[in-house]
C-alpha cells in the first residue's frame, strides 16, 4: 500500500483494547503503521465480501445482504 497512489483521508477510530492490541502488535512485526496495516485490513475484507457475494451496497453505499440468484 505504501507505493499506491490512492489518496489517503486521515480519521480517528475507536478500537477495544484487545483488538488495538493485536493490531499494534502485527504492525510492528510487519513493520507499517497501524493505520496502513488496517486499511490493508479493510481492503482485505471488502475483497472478500465481493467474492463471497454475501453482502452488496444499495445506492447510498450502504451494506445490505445480496439478493440470491438461482
Amino acid at each position: 500500500m505504501k507505493n499506491s497512489k490512492r489518496k489517503l483521508k486521515r480519521t480517528t477510530v475507536a478500537l477495544p483494547y484487545d483488538l488495538w492490541e493485536e493490531l499494534r502488535i502485527e504492525s510492528i512485526k510487519r513493520g507499517v503503521p497501524m493505520g496502513e496495516l488496517i486499511a490493508i485490513k479493510l481492503m482485505q475484507l471488502k475483497d472478500l465480501k465481493q467474492k463471497n457475494a454475501v453482502m452488496s451496497t444499495d445506492e447510498h453505499g450502504l451494506l445490505k445482504p445480496s439478493e440470491e440468484t438461482e
